[in-house]
Protein backbone atom coordinates (compact mmCIF):
# COMPACT_ATOMS: atom_id res chain seq x y z
CA UNK A 1 0.00 0.00 0.00
CA UNK A 2 2.78 2.46 0.89
CA UNK A 3 4.58 1.83 -2.27
CA UNK A 4 1.06 2.19 -4.64
CA UNK A 5 0.58 5.43 -2.91
CA UNK A 6 3.76 6.81 -3.79
CA UNK A 7 3.42 5.90 -7.51
CA UNK A 8 -0.19 7.43 -7.11
CA UNK A 9 1.94 10.93 -5.97
CA UNK A 10 4.32 10.41 -8.34
CA UNK A 11 2.20 10.25 -11.33
CA UNK A 12 0.38 13.23 -9.99
CA UNK A 13 3.55 15.13 -10.22
CA UNK A 14 4.06 14.46 -13.26
CA UNK A 15 0.60 15.65 -14.68
CA UNK A 16 1.45 19.07 -12.53
CA UNK A 17 5.04 19.46 -14.40
CA UNK A 18 3.53 17.89 -17.83
CA UNK A 19 0.52 20.64 -18.16
CA UNK A 20 3.03 23.50 -16.30
CA UNK A 21 5.56 22.78 -19.52
CA UNK A 22 3.11 22.78 -22.03
CA UNK A 23 1.09 25.69 -20.38
CA UNK A 24 4.72 27.43 -20.64
CA UNK A 25 5.16 26.26 -23.62
CA UNK A 26 1.87 27.20 -25.13
CA UNK A 27 2.19 30.79 -23.72
CA UNK A 28 5.67 31.60 -25.24
CA UNK A 29 3.88 30.43 -28.50
CA UNK A 30 1.15 32.86 -27.80
CA UNK A 31 3.74 35.93 -26.84
CA UNK A 32 5.63 34.84 -29.98
CA UNK A 33 3.06 35.02 -32.50
CA UNK A 34 1.46 38.05 -31.37
CA UNK A 35 4.84 39.31 -31.67
CA UNK A 36 4.90 38.72 -34.95
CA UNK A 37 0.80 39.03 -35.85
CA UNK A 38 0.93 42.59 -36.80
CA UNK A 39 4.15 42.39 -38.92
CA UNK A 40 4.85 41.56 -42.68
CA UNK A 41 7.56 39.78 -43.67
CA UNK A 42 9.49 41.38 -46.88
CA UNK A 43 11.77 39.93 -48.71
CA UNK A 44 12.43 43.09 -51.17
CA UNK A 45 14.43 45.80 -49.68
CA UNK A 46 17.59 47.78 -50.39
CA UNK A 47 20.71 47.00 -48.59
CA UNK A 48 23.00 49.93 -47.88
CA UNK A 49 26.65 50.13 -46.00
CA UNK A 50 26.79 46.53 -45.51
CA UNK A 51 27.31 43.03 -46.65
CA UNK A 52 24.02 40.94 -46.65
CA UNK A 53 23.98 37.42 -47.07
CA UNK A 54 20.57 36.68 -45.82
CA UNK A 55 20.80 36.97 -42.57
CA UNK A 56 17.29 35.87 -41.81
CA UNK A 57 14.12 37.34 -41.95
CA UNK A 58 13.21 40.57 -41.60
CA UNK A 59 9.43 41.75 -40.83
CA UNK A 60 7.61 45.23 -40.35
CA UNK A 61 5.02 46.56 -38.55
CA UNK A 62 3.99 50.00 -39.89
CA UNK A 63 2.68 52.78 -37.30
CA UNK A 64 0.37 55.97 -38.88
CA UNK A 65 -0.14 58.39 -36.43
CA UNK A 66 0.72 56.23 -34.32
CA UNK A 67 -1.52 53.38 -34.85
CA UNK A 68 0.31 50.16 -35.86
CA UNK A 69 -0.37 48.66 -38.56
CA UNK A 70 0.43 45.55 -41.34
CA UNK A 71 0.16 48.26 -44.92
CA UNK A 72 2.81 50.77 -45.94
CA UNK A 73 1.19 53.80 -46.28
CA UNK A 74 0.78 55.16 -49.80
CA UNK A 75 3.21 57.69 -51.29
CA UNK A 76 1.87 61.08 -51.84
CA UNK A 77 -0.92 60.79 -49.20
CA UNK A 78 0.26 63.50 -46.70
CA UNK A 79 2.86 61.37 -44.81
CA UNK A 80 6.94 60.90 -44.38
CA UNK A 81 9.22 59.09 -42.85
CA UNK A 82 9.90 59.45 -39.17
CA UNK A 83 13.42 58.37 -38.39
CA UNK A 84 13.64 59.31 -35.10
CA UNK A 85 11.25 57.09 -33.84
CA UNK A 86 11.59 54.25 -36.28
CA UNK A 87 13.77 51.54 -35.16
CA UNK A 88 15.03 47.48 -35.91
CA UNK A 89 16.27 44.68 -34.10
CA UNK A 90 19.48 42.95 -34.34
CA UNK A 91 21.36 45.99 -34.61
CA UNK A 92 19.80 46.98 -38.22
CA UNK A 93 19.00 50.79 -38.65
CA UNK A 94 16.13 51.90 -40.78
CA UNK A 95 15.94 54.54 -43.25
CA UNK A 96 13.37 55.63 -45.89
CA UNK A 97 13.59 57.42 -49.79
CA UNK A 98 10.74 59.35 -49.65
CA UNK A 99 10.97 59.74 -53.11
CA UNK A 100 10.80 56.49 -54.59
CA UNK A 101 9.11 55.28 -51.07
CA UNK A 102 11.38 52.70 -50.37
CA UNK A 103 12.71 51.24 -47.11
CA UNK A 104 16.61 50.80 -46.75
CA UNK A 105 18.08 48.56 -44.51
CA UNK A 106 21.51 49.47 -42.94
CA UNK A 107 22.75 46.04 -42.22
CA UNK A 108 26.49 47.77 -41.23
CA UNK A 109 25.90 46.43 -37.29
CA UNK A 110 23.97 43.77 -38.05
CA UNK A 111 24.41 41.35 -34.93
CA UNK A 112 21.83 38.16 -34.65
CA UNK A 113 20.68 37.92 -30.48
CA UNK A 114 18.34 35.68 -29.87
CA UNK A 115 17.42 34.87 -33.28
CA UNK A 116 17.70 35.62 -36.73
CA UNK A 117 14.41 37.18 -36.87
CA UNK A 118 14.52 40.93 -37.23
CA UNK A 119 11.41 43.48 -36.72
CA UNK A 120 10.86 46.86 -38.11
CA UNK A 121 8.87 49.05 -36.35
CA UNK A 122 8.48 52.05 -39.07
CA UNK A 123 6.88 55.18 -38.19
CA UNK A 124 4.99 57.53 -40.31
CA UNK A 125 3.77 60.61 -39.63
CA UNK A 126 1.93 63.63 -41.36
CA UNK A 127 4.66 65.56 -43.77
CA UNK A 128 2.27 68.29 -44.75
CA UNK A 129 1.71 71.71 -43.20
CA UNK A 130 -0.61 74.09 -44.21
CA UNK A 131 -0.05 77.76 -45.12
CA UNK A 132 -1.73 80.61 -46.15
CA UNK A 133 -0.53 82.26 -49.40
CA UNK A 134 -2.55 84.61 -51.98
CA UNK A 135 -4.08 80.96 -53.43
CA UNK A 136 -5.89 80.78 -50.26
CA UNK A 137 -4.60 77.67 -47.79
CA UNK A 138 -2.32 75.06 -49.48
CA UNK A 139 -0.75 72.05 -48.39
CA UNK A 140 2.94 71.65 -48.55
CA UNK A 141 5.28 69.11 -48.26
CA UNK A 142 7.96 69.41 -45.63
CA UNK A 143 10.68 66.90 -46.60
CA UNK A 144 13.18 68.11 -49.19
CA UNK A 145 13.16 65.41 -52.36
CA UNK A 146 15.77 63.73 -54.41
CA UNK A 147 16.37 66.12 -57.32
CA UNK A 148 18.28 63.31 -58.89
CA UNK A 149 15.19 61.90 -59.82
CA UNK A 150 12.54 63.10 -62.38
CA UNK A 151 9.43 63.44 -60.72
CA UNK A 152 6.14 62.89 -62.81
CA UNK A 153 3.44 60.64 -63.13
CA UNK A 154 4.91 58.82 -66.67
CA UNK A 155 6.27 55.30 -65.52
CA UNK A 156 9.93 56.86 -66.70
CA UNK A 157 10.43 59.03 -63.91
CA UNK A 158 11.90 57.48 -60.75
CA UNK A 159 9.73 59.61 -58.54
CA UNK A 160 6.22 60.25 -58.61
CA UNK A 161 5.89 63.12 -56.29
CA UNK A 162 2.92 65.27 -57.17
CA UNK A 163 2.54 68.63 -54.97
CA UNK A 164 3.70 71.62 -53.01
CA UNK A 165 7.19 71.75 -51.08
CA UNK A 166 9.23 74.38 -49.65
CA UNK A 167 12.40 75.82 -50.27
CA UNK A 168 14.16 79.64 -48.93
CA UNK A 169 14.79 82.07 -51.85
CA UNK A 170 15.96 85.61 -51.33
CA UNK A 171 12.44 87.24 -50.20
CA UNK A 172 11.91 84.41 -47.51
CA UNK A 173 10.07 80.50 -48.04
CA UNK A 174 9.06 79.99 -51.38
CA UNK A 175 6.21 77.12 -52.25
CA UNK A 176 6.87 75.40 -55.39
CA UNK A 177 4.84 72.87 -57.44
CA UNK A 178 6.60 70.00 -58.16
CA UNK A 179 5.74 66.75 -60.47
CA UNK A 180 2.53 66.08 -62.52
CA UNK A 181 0.72 68.23 -60.32
CA UNK A 182 -3.28 69.45 -62.05
CA UNK A 183 -3.94 72.37 -59.10
CA UNK A 184 -1.75 75.41 -60.66
CA UNK A 185 -3.87 76.47 -63.88
CA UNK A 186 -4.43 80.09 -64.12
CA UNK A 187 -6.22 81.88 -66.73
CA UNK A 188 -4.80 85.23 -67.11
CA UNK A 189 -4.91 87.89 -69.72
CA UNK A 190 -6.40 85.83 -72.01
CA UNK A 191 -3.60 83.36 -72.14
CA UNK A 192 -3.40 79.93 -70.03
CA UNK A 193 0.13 79.86 -67.43
CA UNK A 194 0.94 77.31 -64.43
CA UNK A 195 2.03 78.17 -61.33
CA UNK A 196 5.76 77.48 -60.52
CA UNK A 197 6.29 78.89 -57.03
CA UNK A 198 4.63 81.28 -54.20
CA UNK A 199 7.74 83.85 -54.13
CA UNK A 200 9.34 84.55 -50.38
CA UNK A 201 7.46 88.39 -50.84
CA UNK A 202 4.38 86.41 -51.20
CA UNK A 203 3.80 87.12 -55.71
CA UNK A 204 2.97 84.24 -57.46
CA UNK A 205 5.25 83.25 -60.26
CA UNK A 206 3.82 81.26 -63.40
CA UNK A 207 4.92 80.29 -66.97
CA UNK A 208 3.67 80.25 -70.33
CA UNK A 209 1.49 77.66 -70.77
CA UNK A 210 -0.62 78.53 -74.35
CA UNK A 211 -3.90 80.15 -75.55
CA UNK A 212 -5.90 77.35 -74.80
CA UNK A 213 -5.78 74.55 -71.80
CA UNK A 214 -3.59 71.71 -71.71
CA UNK A 215 -2.77 68.23 -69.99
CA UNK A 216 0.40 67.50 -68.24
CA UNK A 217 2.50 66.04 -71.09
CA UNK A 218 0.59 67.21 -73.39
CA UNK A 219 2.88 68.24 -77.11
CA UNK A 220 1.71 70.94 -78.56
CA UNK A 221 3.51 74.29 -79.77
CA UNK A 222 0.90 76.39 -78.37
CA UNK A 223 2.47 75.93 -75.20
CA UNK A 224 5.34 78.70 -76.23
CA UNK A 225 5.28 81.92 -77.64
CA UNK A 226 7.91 80.67 -80.85
CA UNK A 227 11.19 80.10 -81.12
CA UNK A 228 14.58 81.76 -81.51
CA UNK A 229 18.34 81.59 -80.18
CA UNK A 230 19.22 82.55 -76.64
CA UNK A 231 21.60 85.54 -78.67
CA UNK A 232 22.78 85.74 -81.97
CA UNK A 233 26.60 85.42 -81.00
CA UNK A 234 28.31 82.59 -79.32
CA UNK A 235 31.93 84.07 -79.33
CA UNK A 236 32.60 85.44 -75.72
CA UNK A 237 31.11 84.16 -72.63
CA UNK A 238 28.52 87.30 -72.06
CA UNK A 239 26.78 85.83 -75.03
CA UNK A 240 25.78 83.23 -72.36
CA UNK A 241 24.05 86.14 -70.54
CA UNK A 242 20.51 87.30 -70.15
CA UNK A 243 22.07 90.68 -70.29
CA UNK A 244 25.68 91.22 -71.39
CA UNK A 245 28.32 93.80 -71.56
CA UNK A 246 31.69 93.31 -73.06
CA UNK A 247 34.48 92.69 -70.21
CA UNK A 248 31.74 92.93 -67.29
CA UNK A 249 31.11 89.14 -66.42
CA UNK A 250 27.93 90.42 -64.72
CA UNK A 251 27.10 93.45 -67.01
CA UNK A 252 23.80 94.30 -68.36
CA UNK A 253 24.37 97.31 -71.05
CA UNK A 254 22.80 94.64 -73.89
CA UNK A 255 19.63 92.83 -74.21
CA UNK A 256 20.21 89.01 -75.77
CA UNK A 257 18.24 87.70 -78.31
CA UNK A 258 15.55 85.92 -75.73
CA UNK A 259 15.47 88.78 -73.96
CA UNK A 260 14.26 90.98 -77.05
CA UNK A 261 11.57 88.11 -77.86
CA UNK A 262 10.14 88.04 -74.25
CA UNK A 263 9.71 91.56 -73.89
CA UNK A 264 8.69 92.14 -77.15
CA UNK A 265 5.24 89.45 -76.08
CA UNK A 266 5.27 91.46 -72.74
CA UNK A 267 4.41 94.99 -74.86
CA UNK A 268 1.75 93.57 -77.90
CA UNK A 269 -0.25 90.95 -75.18
CA UNK A 270 0.45 92.33 -71.39
CA UNK A 271 0.94 95.97 -71.48
CA UNK A 272 -2.20 96.61 -70.57
CA UNK A 273 -2.56 94.59 -67.12
CA UNK A 274 1.15 96.36 -65.11
CA UNK A 275 -1.31 96.91 -62.21
CA UNK A 276 -1.09 92.68 -61.79
CA UNK A 277 2.63 92.66 -62.01
CA UNK A 278 4.81 91.87 -58.72
CA UNK A 279 8.57 92.81 -58.90
CA UNK A 280 10.11 89.85 -57.68
CA UNK A 281 13.55 89.32 -59.60
CA UNK A 282 14.75 86.81 -62.15
CA UNK A 283 18.14 84.95 -61.32
CA UNK A 284 20.59 84.70 -64.49
CA UNK A 285 23.12 83.11 -62.49
CA UNK A 286 26.45 83.99 -63.95
CA UNK A 287 28.63 83.33 -60.83
CA UNK A 288 31.42 80.97 -62.22
CA UNK A 289 33.04 78.27 -60.35
CA UNK A 290 35.78 79.11 -58.49
CA UNK A 291 35.73 82.95 -59.80
CA UNK A 292 37.84 81.86 -62.72
CA UNK A 293 37.37 82.81 -66.31
CA UNK A 294 33.64 84.63 -66.61
CA UNK A 295 34.41 86.75 -69.12
CA UNK A 296 36.02 87.06 -72.93
CA UNK A 297 37.11 83.48 -74.32
CA UNK A 298 38.52 82.18 -70.38
CA UNK A 299 37.09 78.62 -69.90
CA UNK A 300 34.37 79.47 -67.56
CA UNK A 301 31.51 77.32 -66.05
CA UNK A 302 28.95 78.93 -64.21
CA UNK A 303 27.58 77.38 -60.68
CA UNK A 304 24.05 76.23 -62.78
CA UNK A 305 26.30 73.90 -64.66
CA UNK A 306 27.76 72.51 -61.12
CA UNK A 307 24.31 72.99 -59.24
CA UNK A 308 22.48 71.22 -62.51
CA UNK A 309 25.31 68.14 -62.31
CA UNK A 310 25.24 68.02 -58.62
CA UNK A 311 21.49 68.09 -58.42
CA UNK A 312 21.28 70.96 -55.82
CA UNK A 313 18.85 73.53 -57.14
CA UNK A 314 18.86 76.71 -55.29
CA UNK A 315 16.87 79.72 -55.23
CA UNK A 316 19.50 82.20 -54.21
CA UNK A 317 20.58 84.73 -56.47
CA UNK A 318 24.34 85.02 -55.31
CA UNK A 319 25.13 88.15 -57.30
CA UNK A 320 23.05 91.51 -57.12
CA UNK A 321 23.80 92.36 -60.75
CA UNK A 322 22.67 88.43 -61.30
CA UNK A 323 19.09 89.19 -60.23
CA UNK A 324 16.67 90.78 -63.55
CA UNK A 325 14.46 93.22 -61.78
CA UNK A 326 12.75 96.46 -62.99
CA UNK A 327 14.13 100.04 -62.95
CA UNK A 328 11.31 100.94 -60.05
CA UNK A 329 12.74 98.09 -58.07
CA UNK A 330 14.47 98.37 -54.54
CA UNK A 331 16.81 95.71 -55.00
CA UNK A 332 18.44 93.49 -58.13
CA UNK A 333 20.06 94.75 -60.94
CA UNK A 334 16.93 97.51 -62.11
CA UNK A 335 18.29 96.53 -65.86
CA UNK A 336 14.60 95.27 -66.94
CA UNK A 337 12.35 97.53 -68.91
CA UNK A 338 9.12 95.39 -68.33
CA UNK A 339 8.83 92.69 -65.39
CA UNK A 340 8.91 89.71 -67.24
CA UNK A 341 11.76 87.15 -67.75
CA UNK A 342 12.51 83.38 -68.04
CA UNK A 343 12.73 80.58 -65.52
CA UNK A 344 15.49 79.14 -64.12
CA UNK A 345 17.41 75.72 -64.51
CA UNK A 346 16.99 75.62 -60.45
CA UNK A 347 13.34 76.12 -60.53
CA UNK A 348 13.22 73.17 -63.54
CA UNK A 349 15.10 70.82 -60.98
CA UNK A 350 12.53 71.89 -58.07
CA UNK A 351 9.76 71.09 -60.58
CA UNK A 352 10.89 67.35 -61.30
CA UNK A 353 13.41 67.73 -64.13
CA UNK A 354 16.38 65.57 -62.37
CA UNK A 355 19.71 67.13 -62.20
CA UNK A 356 22.66 65.09 -62.99
CA UNK A 357 25.25 64.67 -65.70
CA UNK A 358 25.18 66.04 -69.25
CA UNK A 359 28.20 66.16 -71.33
CA UNK A 360 27.00 68.91 -74.05
CA UNK A 361 25.68 66.39 -76.89
CA UNK A 362 21.98 67.34 -77.21
CA UNK A 363 21.73 63.33 -77.84
CA UNK A 364 23.54 61.53 -75.12
CA UNK A 365 22.27 63.71 -72.09
CA UNK A 366 21.86 61.08 -69.04
CA UNK A 367 19.17 62.14 -66.59
CA UNK A 368 16.07 60.45 -66.25
CA UNK A 369 13.14 61.80 -69.11
CA UNK A 370 10.08 63.30 -67.84
CA UNK A 371 7.09 63.11 -70.09
CA UNK A 372 4.09 64.12 -68.01
CA UNK A 373 6.02 67.03 -65.53
CA UNK A 374 3.73 70.17 -65.74
CA UNK A 375 6.22 72.24 -67.65
CA UNK A 376 6.46 69.19 -70.16
CA UNK A 377 5.27 70.61 -73.88
CA UNK A 378 7.04 68.24 -75.97
CA UNK A 379 9.87 70.78 -77.61
CA UNK A 380 12.96 71.82 -76.11
CA UNK A 381 12.81 74.89 -74.34
CA UNK A 382 15.26 77.55 -73.16
CA UNK A 383 15.79 78.86 -69.20
CA UNK A 384 17.31 82.06 -68.59
CA UNK A 385 20.70 80.11 -66.69
CA UNK A 386 23.76 80.41 -68.68
CA UNK A 387 25.88 77.18 -68.38
CA UNK A 388 29.50 78.41 -69.13
CA UNK A 389 31.85 78.95 -71.98
CA UNK A 390 33.94 75.53 -72.79
CA UNK A 391 34.05 72.87 -75.36
CA UNK A 392 31.41 69.93 -74.43
CA UNK A 393 32.45 66.81 -75.04
CA UNK A 394 31.84 65.28 -78.43
CA UNK A 395 31.94 68.49 -79.75
CA UNK A 396 34.51 70.66 -81.05
CA UNK A 397 33.50 74.09 -81.17
CA UNK A 398 34.63 76.27 -77.86
CA UNK A 399 31.55 78.46 -76.99
CA UNK A 400 28.90 80.00 -75.37
CA UNK A 401 26.31 77.63 -74.15
CA UNK A 402 23.05 77.76 -72.00
CA UNK A 403 20.96 75.65 -70.47
CA UNK A 404 17.17 74.24 -71.44
CA UNK A 405 14.70 71.33 -71.41
CA UNK A 406 14.83 69.00 -74.13
CA UNK A 407 12.47 67.49 -75.83
CA UNK A 408 12.54 64.57 -73.45
CA UNK A 409 12.60 66.73 -70.60
CA UNK A 410 16.00 66.49 -69.43
CA UNK A 411 18.41 69.28 -68.88
CA UNK A 412 20.82 70.17 -71.55
CA UNK A 413 23.49 72.90 -72.74
CA UNK A 414 23.04 74.25 -76.00
CA UNK A 415 24.96 76.39 -78.09
CA UNK A 416 23.43 79.68 -77.83
CA UNK A 417 23.45 81.15 -81.19
CA UNK A 418 22.79 78.29 -83.55
CA UNK A 419 19.86 76.18 -81.38
CA UNK A 420 16.97 77.71 -82.24
CA UNK A 421 14.49 76.21 -79.56
CA UNK A 422 11.06 77.30 -78.11
CA UNK A 423 10.65 80.56 -75.04
CA UNK A 424 8.12 80.29 -72.27
CA UNK A 425 7.91 83.63 -70.46
CA UNK A 426 7.79 84.00 -67.28
CA UNK A 427 5.66 86.09 -65.22
CA UNK A 428 4.86 87.43 -61.14
CA UNK A 429 1.62 88.35 -60.07
CA UNK A 430 0.95 90.58 -56.70
CA UNK A 431 -0.03 88.75 -53.61
CA UNK A 432 -3.14 91.25 -52.83
CA UNK A 433 -4.94 90.34 -56.28
CA UNK A 434 -8.27 89.19 -56.42
CA UNK A 435 -8.30 85.28 -57.04
CA UNK A 436 -11.04 82.76 -57.78
CA UNK A 437 -11.20 79.18 -59.04
CA UNK A 438 -9.21 75.73 -57.59
CA UNK A 439 -6.52 75.46 -59.97
CA UNK A 440 -7.41 72.51 -61.60
CA UNK A 441 -8.38 72.59 -65.45
CA UNK A 442 -12.45 72.81 -64.98
CA UNK A 443 -11.84 75.60 -62.72
CA UNK A 444 -8.13 77.32 -63.19
CA UNK A 445 -7.49 80.35 -61.03
CA UNK A 446 -8.60 83.54 -62.24
CA UNK A 447 -7.01 86.99 -61.42
CA UNK A 448 -8.89 90.31 -61.44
Amino acid sequence: MKLERFKEKNNKKRFIVTFTVCCILLLAGVLLYNSFAVFTEEKEFNVINGRYQDPGDIYFAYYVDGVITRDLPKQNTGYIFDEEQSNCTNGVVPTFDNSSWTFEANYSNYNATDYTRTKCNLYFKTGTKTVSTALGDLEVYTYIPDFTKSACDDEACESHEKGIFETTDDDGVSYYYRGSVENNYVSFAGYYWRIIRINGNGSIRMIYDGTSLHENGEKSTNRYIGTGAFNAEHTDSMYAGYMYTSGDAHGTANSSAIKTTVDNFYKDHLQNYTDYFADAGFCGDRNSVGNAGGRGTYITYYETYTRTLMSNPSLLCANENDLYTTSSSSFGNRALIYPVGLMSIDEAMLAGHAGGYFNGAPSRPVQTSNFSNYLYGGYCFYTISPSGYYKPIGLALEAAYALYINENGQIDDPLVSTDSYYIKPVINIRSDVTITGDGTMSNPYQIS
